[in-house]
């Protein structure tokens, strides 16, 4: 176990995704989306959202329908909010944490606050783990719960009960490494994967030229099924082409390669960041 507040508990946990990892996933068409539905399933898993997130989905999603489309966004939000009520578990937001949130507002954002609220009501309501997924760096200190938050847990909850509710700040990156079988793969392979085609059409939109300079760090697959997942961070040369050229900038990518295996190929690219880095610095 390499996180003391994450219990090594792989069956029947409830798994709560935030805002930014349930645009990350595709849902609900997104293969990465698609893997997590399917293994969860396969472990006992109950996917779950905050009401809460729920309402910023379909809040960004009726802005998205509103540029790009001629289709009601009324019936839009209306098709959205079935799926998600069809592919997962909404934990309702409890009565009277509006007025606490606002309370509370000078230490942490009222947004957040109902979240957090909505995931100690839901987990006292069961008896089970409780993962919530989430970039959001507003609840973590390293890699647990920031430790006001986990304080409030143990007070409400009781110091060995509160252990259950864990944040994975990594998200799908941490259940690869879970759910995952590891696969060795070259580094010539690896290169080829991080460097190609589809994964320069992801990353390069409104930046010109994209040339892929390097992986950094270390890189590992695995597998899923009849897929490879393949999470890594690599750097791009951006505006030349040559090693020296003066006119060239850096950018540094991570990302979530899904990968075929026979034959090896990108079948699909999710970008998790993307940050500038100054001309020929390593990162």
């Amino acid at each position: 176990m390499t996180n003391p507040y994450l219990p090594d508990t792989d069956r029947g946990a409830l798994i709560v995704l935030d805002t930014d990892q349930l645009e990350l996933s595709g849902f609900p068409d997104g293969e990465l989306f698609r893997m997590l539905h399917t293994t969860a399933g396969q472990r006992g898993h109950t996917l779950a959202i905050p009401q809460t997130v729920a309402e910023e989905h379909l809040s960004q999603h009726r802005v998205e329908v509103q540029r790009s489309t001629k289709r009601s966004p009324e019936e839009a939000v209306q098709h959205r909010r079935e799926a998600l009520h069809s592919w997962f578990t909404i934990l309702p937001t409890p009565v009277g944490v509006a007025d606490v949130a606002v309370a509370r507002v000078a230490d942490r954002p009222v947004r957040d606050t109902v979240v957090w609220l909505t995931l100690l009501d839901a987990f006292e309501a069961r008896d089970r783990m409780l993962w919530f997924l989430s970039g959001n760096r507003g609840f973590a200190e390293g890699s647990a719960f920031h430790p006001d938050l986990r304080a409030e847990a143990e007070l409400r909850l009781g110091a060995e009960r509160s252990l259950f509710l864990g944040l994975l700040k990594d998200g799908f990156l941490t259940l690869l490494k879970r759910w995952g079988t590891r696969v060795p793969l070259g580094a010539h392979d690896l290169n080829c994967l991080m460097g190609s085609d589809p994964v320069v059409r992801q990353v390069r939109p409104n930046t010109g030229h994209l040339a892929f300079a390097s992986r950094l760090g270390l890189t590992r697959a695995y597998r899923i099924g009849d897929r490879l997942w393949v999470p890594g961070r690599i750097r791009w040369r951006v505006g030349g082409e040559e090693p020296t050229s003066s006119n060239s900038s850096f950018l540094v990518t991570r990302v979530l390669l899904e990968v075929g295996v026979e034959p090896l190929v990108v079948r699909g690219v999710t970008v998790l960041d993307v940050s500038a880095v100054e001309p020929n610095v390593e990162t």
